[in-house]
């Protein structure tokens, strides 16, 4: 009997489409054929949470001191900022950390009302999606094991089906310099904690044995991609507990290899219709409705 699953994209910085995961779920669904009728597509739209301030920034500042208005201005403020602004808070009042993730859960949320609450789940994310996702299931890993604020929601809703992460262009190693190397860990590893014995986030500890088989992490990325790094070379190799693939692909159009700056902007960009990154990514989709 085929089992339901949802699909769950992550945008990255810069975005300023509602649609920028519409030509990999469309591609998904076409090698998903009649299967895709058993896949909940869901995509998270997070710029809003910081894209008004720092336009109403780049306004005042142009009237105050007629600042350059241009693209690579605009590149800086939208793209640097939107890392800049993925800061954990202690205070989740009025933080764009907390406002961010919040906008995965109201997604999740979304989904679990729907039923199928064992139902796997697969998140898919782009550049800085990539951390903000990893950082959500950390952060949601320590919050159902420390307290009991997620007693009473589903598997689902605790992330306890988590049984996918596909990572597009990541750049999470930059992300994690600001710890010595001992405190960097991945999902796939338990937080460390005195007195208590904790699990890792992924795979999803309600999964059955035989899909917490399957579950797996797929990081794709160019070597052309300056934004896009792989991932093993961060962790420590018994921390991945052999969920992880590094996967290089060529995500840029031939033509632009000429010009760099061009091929490293279009490498980032085109993992979401890659060849490669497709046939994999429905493999891992179709591995868990069967």
């Amino acid at each position: 009997m085929p089992r339901n699953v949802a699909v769950v994209f992550v945008h990255g910085i810069f975005n300023k489409s509602l649609n920028f995961s519409e030509p990999m779920r469309k591609a998904l669904s076409r090698r998903l054929g009649n299967k895709a009728s058993y896949v909940s597509f869901q995509r998270v739209i997070w710029a809003d949470e910081v894209r008004d301030q720092q336009q109403a920034f780049m306004e005042r500042a142009i009237a105050a001191e007629d600042i350059a208005d241009n693209l690579l201005r605009r590149l800086i403020l939208e793209g640097l900022g939107d890392a800049a602004a993925y800061q954990k808070a202690h205070r989740p009042e009025n933080s764009s950390y907390h406002n961010i993730q919040r906008c995965i859960s109201n997604v999740l949320d979304k989904l679990d009302d729907e039923g199928h609450a064992d139902r796997p789940l697969i998140f898919i994310g782009h550049s800085l999606g990539c951390h903000i996702i990893s950082s959500y299931a950390w952060d949601m890993n320590k919050l159902k094991q420390r307290t009991r604020k997620l007693k009473d929601v589903s598997p689902f809703r605790r992330l306890d089906t988590f049984a996918g992460f596909v990572t597009l262009g990541s750049n999470m190693p930059l992300f994690t310099f600001a710890f010595g190397p001992k405190r960097v860990y991945p999902i796939t590893a338990a937080p460390y904690h005195p007195t208590l014995n904790l699990v890792p986030a992924f795979p999803g500890v309600a999964l059955q044995d035989a899909l917490k088989e399957k579950a797996r992490w797929l990081n794709f990325f160019s070597r052309r991609d300056v934004l896009g790094f792989p991932l093993k070379p961060l962790y420590k190799t018994d921390q991945l507990n052999g969920r992880v693939r590094d996967i290089a692909v060529v995500s840029e159009p031939r033509r632009s290899k000429a010009v760099p700056f061009l091929s490293a902007v279009s490498a980032h960009t085109g993992y979401w219709t890659n060849e490669t990154v497709l046939d994999e990514t429905t493999t891992l989709i179709r591995d868990f409705i069967d």
